[in-house]
């Protein structure tokens, strides 16, 4: 056999709409294919695949131009109320009126979902943890208005994030400090950042970024495109502010680790998201590529 998946077995139950596979082709092809329909890169061997799941019994088919790989994998959503819950929460100004709040959502959604199963894989692989348990997102999104005049005089990306967190905390929907918050933000257009404090992350995202996917379909498509280095950016922060919401500091080794300060977000997200020569340099040297909890 050339195709190997090595982070799942045949028959296994996941409890998550998209799963990461992550697999070996000893032949080295190029490209692999998935169920027909996507086509996804392997650098030296290695290949990261996202799948889409529905409810019950998925049969995955991969193949290259000389091997195939059929194997099924059994989806059930996640029922437990133990896990922590991610709470989505959208902010834009009060006199916005080229928002479309409701693709902002599904977008903001999807990238959760994304992000999520990333890093179910990257806390498998370091700490043997359960996929899927450690927390459950809300699926209503929270849609919060403020004025303007607030954020005048707030020229640096602190000083947003300050504010919005200022605000945030005298909601209602907030006050239950168990339920991490995620903030995406359109509140400052010439500024990218992310920040955390606490159970709470802001993303803020200025114009370009509003191109992200909703879908699954719309996703690999931008992965084929000039924007998937947006898509690449907000994988990259999502994943190492959810680190701290978590409890991780930036560690101490600053190139190898997704809780990395020195480097970008655009890599953090490379590096997580597919595989890249410099993932393949991390693994075939039994080197850490993630954060050791």
């Amino acid at each position: 056999m050339c195709l190997w998946i090595i982070n799942y077995q045949a028959g296994q139950t996941v409890y998550q709409s998209i799963i990461q596979l992550f697999g070996y082709d000893s032949i080295y092809h190029e490209f692999i294919q998935v169920n027909q329909k996507y086509q996804w890169p392997i650098t030296q061997g290695l290949f990261k695949i996202y799948i889409e799941l529905i409810p019950g019994e998925n049969q995955i088919h991969l193949s290259t131009t000389i091997s195939e790989l059929t194997f099924v994998l059994f989806y059930y959503p996640t029922k437990t109320n133990n896990n922590i819950s991610l709470r989505l929460v959208y902010i834009s100004f009060c006199d916005d009126t080229n928002n479309n709040i409701e693709q902002f959502c599904k977008q903001f959604f999807f990238l959760t979902k994304l992000v999520r199963c990333t890093l179910d894989e990257i806390l498998s692989k370091q700490t043997d943890f359960q996929r899927s348990l450690l927390f459950q997102i809300e699926k209503q999104i929270h849609h919060v208005s403020m004025l303007r005049k607030d954020f005048q005089e707030k020229l640096t990306d602190n000083d947003i994030f300050k504010e919005i967190y200022r605000q945030i905390y005298t909601m209602d929907f907030a006050q239950d400090l168990s339920i991490k918050l995620v903030i995406n933000s359109s509140i400052s257009p010439s500024l990218a950042f992310a920040s955390t404090f606490k159970n709470l992350i802001v993303l803020n995202l200025p114009e370009h970024f509003r191109h992200l996917p909703s879908s699954f379909d719309e996703f690999y498509e931008n992965l084929m495109t000039q924007n998937v280095n947006s898509l690449f950016y907000l994988i990259g922060a999502y994943l190492h502010e959810l680190g701290h919401v978590f409890g991780l500091d930036h560690g101490n080794n600053q190139n190898e680790t997704i809780m990395s300060s020195s480097k970008g977000y655009v890599d953090d997200g490379k590096d997580f998201f597919l595989v890249t020569p410099r993932f393949c340099s991390i693994q075939f040297n039994r080197q850490c590529s993630c954060y050791k909890v």
